[in-house]
């Protein structure tokens, strides 16, 4: 086989499967390390398209790694917001000091739109509510026995998770009061409160539809919900 025949063979066969050529590394040296001035021309047009590849190769690799590195002071950045915002719900020293918390810097100590802590009262009746609202402000709202876990379900025959991340159409409006029709994400962290004590409920929402969503990790939550149970025990049952 003369070389006017074997040249025409491997241009076949290069235009019959291209990727074959620029997916072999050994090939792909030997192009890149050709001599632009004694190669073939098209040598050196295969060249150019395998350097124009490795750029492009490159900049997809920069590109992951920018969003790793995002990724990464995200996290640290959230990390350090919660943490600081259990200072901040530690720091009160008398009960009307923690309630005026709740009140007016706790959604702001999270960097949210609205935090509520949701309480059980089975012994309270419904007509009693609304004074105990006016004593313990927007922030905490009193439920009936069993409302909790229906929240956290969506009302269906399942056990409730420690943290559900979801998103949201609107937000409950007994819950939420007024920003209810703004929210589209939020978080829940159910609380024990202790044996004999009802289960409370912490709630974080959002206008941010992805604010909080379900494929998110939960360990920074069930962290904060663990202090936020200790702080409630602190203050509703042991004085």
């Amino acid at each position: 086989m003369d070389d006017t025949t074997q040249i025409s063979d491997f241009r076949k066969r290069i235009l019959q499967d291209p990727e074959a050529l620029l997916n072999d590394r050994e090939v792909m040296r030997a192009l890149i390390s050709a001599s632009s001035n004694n190669a073939p021309t098209n040598v050196i047009d295969l060249k150019s398209v395998v350097l124009k590849r490795l750029e492009g190769r490159v900049d997809e690799i920069e590109g992951q790694n920018s969003n790793i590195i995002s990724a990464a002071y995200k996290n640290i950045s959230t990390t350090f917001r919660v943490h600081s915002a259990i200072l901040e719900a530690l720091e009160p020293k008398t009960f009307t000091e923690f309630l005026n918390f709740l009140k007016t810097d706790w959604a702001n100590s999270l960097g949210i739109d609205v935090a509520r802590l949701c309480l059980e009262a089975p012994s309270i009746s419904k007509d009693d509510i609304p004074q105990l609202q006016t004593e313990f402000g927007p922030s905490v709202i009193f439920l009936q026995e069993g409302e909790i876990d229906h929240y956290i379900t969506l009302g269906q025959d399942n056990d409730p998770r420690s943290v559900t991340l979801r998103q949201i159409r609107k937000g409950a409006s007994n819950i939420y009061s007024n920003i209810a029709p703004e929210l589209r994400s939020e978080a829940l962290m159910k609380l024990d409160l202790g044996q004999g004590n009802s289960p409370g409920l912490l709630l974080l929402g959002s206008i941010n539809p992805d604010q909080f969503l379900p494929n998110m990790g939960t360990d920074l939550f069930v962290f904060y919900g663990s202090i936020f149970e200790k702080v409630m025990q602190r203050w509703f049952f042991n004085g």
